[in-house]
């Protein structure tokens, strides 16, 4: 991958290759931060073989860590600041990890997450400081295709997450296969999830090997439609991949993405409504659905969608990986009939020091198609159409997608039970909400509160996989069989009642309101005038209906840009109270022009 970002550079030096946010970087620029922290990362005893850990909120130094770790012969992870201390020490438990790179700005506090692993590990990796000049640099060391490029964490049964492992060559071939549904040329390829997800790295590398531009919202951005929609208008974008539940509230700004040819969605199943929407909005806009678990390196098939059919399949493999629907014996089952699905061809390395959790999920290929050949088992209930494409029918098992995040629904419950007023738990996804079930190990007095479990989640979970609501119960719902009744639960979540906002005498009038409107998005009141939005439960989609109810109260008080980056009660009050002529004090009694919340 690096050889090919390199004859770029020699190409069109001064083409811009990079757009993180605000920072924009041009092949030789990108080319040279690279080298020059490559050489560093030398310095600091990073030899082939070895990991490196890009501990960076979203930017632009994020590419430049991964194109510096190739260029050593090591392998990238990306763990950012703001993910779970397990996270961090899962990479020191399971890698050779040589070095982290970090900002001295964002872990300066001796309390962070990195001070904390580190502390417990002993004689650990060496520290280096992203924002430190750089001298040395360093020509690329050539390393076989099967050696590791990078590794990607993801959700685990047991409470520890797991990292895949992905070689150089797979990567090339994952990426190289793009070409089989993404026109080249030199795309402006808007990438809307964060670097630490493997979705976005196949169309990173795809553009930079094309001489384009890849377009990255920074991490303040990157919720935000609005502002990702501005970053489509600016720079013209050409291509998108952003999954599907975020792309239904881009499409609210469609006037901002005529640029584009092609707009690809995964992570998340795509609907007929979705697609239909497109159409509506982006007629002239090519949609294509692709699939693939990070085992199987990125992607592995593909669909273009046509709205007026009666279901979006997950489409056929793409070149160089196959996919077979098997039954129980691993035998190939009939066209329409639902088996779970296996891929080849695109199958990671495994589970970095996790042999028997590879060989359970990395199994032989029954049909003899080669020697030594793999197949990824990934616990997809899938079915191949008369037209020979695969359809998507859920999971064999707990694991589900959540705004394109896996996340085990075994992790959630294994990390609650460990909290000492917690005897049970079951997670239970639907109606699209994460919602925890927890019968009490002591007294209902002594249960805590929404915002004391949801801090004890954050301490080991990603932000995605902590339920946005915790419900506790006298006793489990059980099945014939003795299981938890999960579709009972599942029931309840639809047939939840509102929760009502208890007033404070102390807030202000608008404030009250303001947090009114806050219980009915998230489900609780548990929210204090300074909790962040994103951190007591919110997310995009939520952050919109939290607009629509607030511009029904006060039209045209607050725009929905000012709600992202003013996440707060205390903060919108205070922008509401401004537009009311008031001055924001508690006595301040601002009069809502409605008063429908």
């Amino acid at each position: 991958m690096i050889e090919l970002f390199q004859a770029q550079v020699a190409r069109t030096p001064d083409t811009t290759a990079l757009v993180v946010g605000d920072r924009a970087l041009s092949y030789r620029e990108l080319e040279q931060a690279s080298a020059a922290l490559a050489g560093r990362l030398v310095e600091n005893g990073v030899r082939p073989g070895r990991t490196v850990c890009l501990y960076l909120n979203q930017s632009a130094d994020t590419v430049v860590g991964m194109l510096a770790a190739l260029r050593t012969g090591a392998s990238w992870a990306v763990i950012e600041p703001h993910h779970p201390l397990s996270r961090i020490r899962a990479l020191l438990a399971d890698s050779d990890c040589a070095a982290i790179v970090h900002s001295g700005a964002d872990t300066a506090a001796s309390d962070t997450p990195l001070w904390t692993a580190l502390a417990a590990s002993g004689d650990g990796p060496r520290l280096v400081d992203i924002d430190v000049p750089e001298q040395a640099t360093t020509s690329a060391v050539p390393v076989h295709e099967d050696a590791c490029a990078y590794l990607i964490f993801t959700s685990g049964t047991t409470g520890t997450p797991k990292a895949v492992m992905v070689s150089r060559g797979q990567l090339a071939t994952a990426v190289a296969a793009r070409n089989a549904w993404a026109r080249g040329g030199r795309p402006v390829f808007l990438v809307v999830m964060s670097m630490s997800f493997d979705g976005a790295l196949g169309d990173l590398f795809w553009t930079l090997g094309q001489g384009g531009t890849a377009v990255f919202p920074d991490r303040r951005q990157l919720p935000n439609p609005v502002e990702v929609a501005r970053l489509a208008r600016e720079h013209a974008a050409t291509h998108t991949f952003v999954v599907p539940s975020f792309y239904r509230l881009l499409l609210d700004h469609a006037r901002s993405l005529t640029s584009l040819t092609l707009a690809i969605v995964g992570g998340e199943v795509c609907t007929r409504e979705l697609a239909k929407r497109h159409q509506e909005k982006l007629p002239a806009t090519e949609l294509v659905n692709i699939y693939g678990p990070t085992e199987t390196v990125v992607s592995c098939t593909a669909h273009r969608v046509d709205a007026s059919a009666p279901t979006v399949p997950i489409g056929k493999p793409c070149p160089g990986a196959r996919a077979l629907v098997l039954d129980e014996r691993l035998q190939p089952v009939p066209t329409g009939t639902t088996g779970e699905l296996y891929i080849g061809g695109f199958v990671a390395m495994g589970y970095a020091a996790r042999p028997a959790l590879t060989a359970e999920r990395f199994v032989a290929d029954p049909t003899g198609h080669g020697p030594g050949e793999r197949l990824y088992r990934t616990g997809d209930l899938a079915s191949v159409n008369e037209r020979g494409e695969l359809e998507f029918h859920g999971r064999v098992d707990h694991q589900v997608k959540i705004r394109g995040n896996r996340v085990e629904l075994g992790e959630i419950e294994h990390v609650l039970e460990e909290h000492p007023a917690v005897r049970q738990v079951v997670a239970v996804f639907g109606h699209g909400q994460l919602v925890a079930f927890l019968v009490a190990d002591t007294t209902g007095a002594d249960r805590p509160s929404t915002l004391v479990l949801r801090e004890f989640c954050r301490a080991h979970l990603v932000e995605h996989a902590i339920p946005e609501r915790f419900e506790w119960i006298d006793r489990l719902p059980v099945t014939a069989t003795g299981k938890a009744d999960r579709a009972a639960l599942a029931a309840r979540i639809s047939a939840g009642s509102p929760v009502d906002a208890p007033g404070h005498e102390e807030w202000s009038s608008v404030q009250n309101t303001v947090a009114a409107a806050w219980t009915a998005v998230l489900g609780h009141a548990e929210s204090g005038l300074r909790d962040n939005f994103f951190v007591v439960g919110g997310t995009s989609l939520k952050l919109i209906d939290l607009f629509e109810r607030l511009e029904e109260t006060w039209p045209g008080a607050i725009n929905i840009a000012e709600l992202f980056d003013l996440p707060t009660i205390e903060k919108q009050a205070e922008v509401i109270t401004r537009s009311q002529g008031g001055a924001g004090g508690r006595d301040e009694q601002a009069i809502p022009r409605r008063f429908e919340v």
